[in-house]
């Protein structure tokens, strides 16, 4: 009949509810756990200075310590597993058989088969050149400099000159017909001695007669010596300068020479696209040396890295060039469709608002303003 409840129904539904009920608690608990394993596998390879392992075999970085910060916030446990080839790091987490990488670079190649965090910080590609090739820095410098320099010597002898003039001028004005005339005539004749004098090609046509202007003119004369030979120096540096400094200054001149990158990089996809073939290496240490063996001419890989390698182990006989290219970012990279995702995005934002993250840059990193 309508408009009465059948008392079986009503006791039904209510199971149903207290089950639902009671079900729900152990969900969210079974969800929790599926969300944070008893311990996170961490997959690591040495890649200073995002991650470094120490000589006792204890892992630092960049990377390192930040996961580690993100570690501490959510509460979790975690082990280290190291790699020393990029594919097998890469393969086993796609594989799911390790649960996070602290520092990777987040590209088109990569998304593809792994999942990311928020991205946490910015580089870009760089080119390494043996010190040899790429002269000294102190020449490379003076070469940029050098014709700003010859110019500022050649005004400076004109000036000179010109004082030097008026001072024969002043001794040889009254005396001398050779210098006669008023300021402006009388230092115009003596602006001309003193450059052909300076020259050394003296025409003989001015020459000082009293006892001032001779002596003005014996100090001139010494004075040119060292003066010329000054300018001369200078214009040699400019016309050398370009042979010390190398053949490579950036990319435009890489399709010339033989080029090295790390295997399954950034790096290589980005050289490929613009018609670059490049050598490919296990790892950075094995293509630095290569460059200092010169099997390779130029070495591409990550900035940081590779400044971070060449100052502790390759100072001095291998140079980073100046500027970056193809820039990227980092993130932690996860198997597709990983529960943690989400946990360490939130982690990442509130470490990323403090000062750790601030003092972590600048200790692995430096002023990088």
């Amino acid at each position: 009949m309508i408009g009465k409840r059948n008392p079986t129904i009503l006791s039904l539904v209510g199971a149903i509810m207290m089950m639902v009920t009671a079900l729900g608690p152990c969900h969210a608990i079974a969800q929790s756990e599926d969300v944070f394993p008893d311990k996170l596998v961490v997959g690591t390879m040495d890649m200073p200075p995002f991650l470094i392992k120490a000589g006792d075999g204890h892992w630092e970085g960049l990377s390192i310590d930040l996961w580690r910060a993100v570690a501490r916030d959510l509460g979790i446990e975690y082990e280290f597993r190291e790699y020393t080839r990029a594919e097998s790091l890469l393969d086993d987490a796609q594989a799911g058989k390790i649960d996070i990488i602290p520092g990777l670079a987040v590209t088109e190649t990569n998304e593809v088969i792994l999942d990311f965090s928020r991205q946490y910080f910015r580089s870009g590609l760089s080119i390494a050149i043996s010190a040899e090739a790429s002269g000294s820095r102190l020449l490379r410098f003076a070469g940029r400099l050098a014709v700003t320099d010859i110019l500022l010597m050649l005004c400076l002898l004109l000036l000179l000159s010109l004082l030097a003039g008026i001072v024969v001028w002043l001794f040889e004005g009254r005396r001398n017909s050779e210098f006669h005339g008023n300021i402006a005539q009388g230092a115009g004749h003596g602006f001309w001695w003193a450059v052909v004098t300076l020259t050394t090609v003296g025409y003989g046509d001015k020459a000082p007669k009293t006892l001032g202007g001779r002596l003005t003119a014996l100090i001139w004369m010494f004075s040119s010596i060292f003066l010329l030979a000054s300018f001369t120096a200078a214009i040699t540096t400019t016309l050398t300068v370009g042979e010390l400094g190398g053949k490579i200054r950036g990319l435009e001149d890489l399709p010339d020479v033989r080029v090295g990158a790390y295997a399954r990089s950034e790096g290589v996809a980005f050289l490929a696209e613009n018609g670059i073939t490049a050598k490919p290496y296990e790892n950075v240490r094995d293509g630095l040396q290569a460059l200092v063996q010169k099997e390779i001419d130029a070495f591409v890989f990550n900035e940081s890295v590779l400044k971070y390698m060449v100052k502790k182990e390759f100072a001095g006989v291998v140079a980073v060039l100046l500027g970056t290219f193809d820039p990227y970012y980092l993130g932690m990279a996860m198997p597709t469709n990983s529960a943690l995702q989400e946990q360490i995005n939130r982690a990442l934002l509130r470490i990323i608002a403090g000062d750790e993250w601030d003092k972590l840059v600048v200790h692995y990193m430096g002023n990088r303003s």
